[in-house]
């Protein structure tokens, strides 16, 4: 039988990997969390988490970055950022995260990817289908991808989410109120950040190692559908839309349901909690 990881570094304490970290802590690990500013690292230990200050485009000069690659599992959850994106910096500094983790002796690493690397494939799309990413963040998460499977052939996962939503975060609060948006008919992958959370915690209790995962909800309404039901639920002005499309791709995750034995707690988008908007 393995021995059992007790020390997870979270790398990227933002809006997933924060609550991830504290779903750790309860859970008996001792973690450590990185924040990119020494305040932010600081303030963790409130909720039991042992701050970082950590920049993966300056690790050398982020104190205590021995202690983030001392643990047992490194789960690195970097998004690239959308107004400073480069990918050619972004991707270097990401395979150097991994090599350092390597060098130092993580056991279990695990990337938080995007099913956008899936690119325009339509249909039904599995873990094992073929990627054709088309931006340069789905082209920058590939090449991280191979990466890691690369360094970590045996103990690195490499788990891509669908479109993210809990909490304040929720994509009909974007679309409330435009008209004539396009692709209506097209299928919703979403996935709520409970589900994320626990999909990584299940990685890291059952030692996953060498694999390719993803993760949606069950249900894929259509765009049309879901988010002007959402938007009237909120209280929003309904988004109006295009009836076109019907042909893009639909996520399915049974495979790594299966691998994972797990339950999504919110297997249908209409499951999901939706965000409290105040009133203007």
């Amino acid at each position: 039988m393995k021995k059992p990881y007790k020390t997870v570094s979270v790398c990227g304490c933002g809006w997933l990997g924060l609550p991830l970290a504290e779903s750790l802590v309860q859970s008996g690990y001792h973690v450590f969390g990185s924040k990119r500013v020494q305040t932010d690292a600081d303030a963790l230990s409130a909720k039991g988490i042992q701050g970082v200050c950590f920049d993966v485009y300056a690790p050398t000069a982020s104190p205590g970055i021995d202690a983030l690659f001392s643990a047992d599992v490194l789960v690195v959850n970097i998004p690239p950022g959308r107004r400073d994106f480069e990918r050619a910096r972004f991707v270097n500094a990401m395979k150097s995260l991994v090599d350092t983790a390597k060098q130092q002796g993580v056991k279990q690493l695990i990337i938080v990817s995007t099913t956008s690397v899936y690119g325009e494939v339509t249909g039904n799309v599995l873990e094992e289908t073929v990627c054709v990413p088309n931006t340069e963040s789905g082209k920058a998460h590939r090449e991280i991808e191979d990466h890691v499977l690369k360094t970590f052939p045996e103990t690195g996962v490499v788990l891509r989410f669908s479109g993210l939503i809990g909490a304040e975060r929720h994509p009909a609060k974007h679309l409330a109120g435009r008209d004539g948006i396009a692709n209506g008919n097209d299928p919703v992958n979403l996935i709520h950040r409970d589900d994320c959370i626990q999909a990584i915690s299940r990685i890291i209790h059952q030692q996953i190692g060498g694999e390719i995962l993803h993760l949606s909800a069950d249900a894929h309404p259509t765009r049309a559908e879901f988010y002007a039901w959402a938007a009237g639920e909120m209280g929003l002005p309904l988004p109006t839309f295009e009836l076109t499309g019907g042909e893009g791709k639909c996520i399915l995750a049974q495979g790594t349901l299966d691998t994972l034995k797990m339950t999504l707690k919110y297997p249908s988008p209409f499951d999901m909690p939706l965000p409290v908007v105040s009133a203007e």
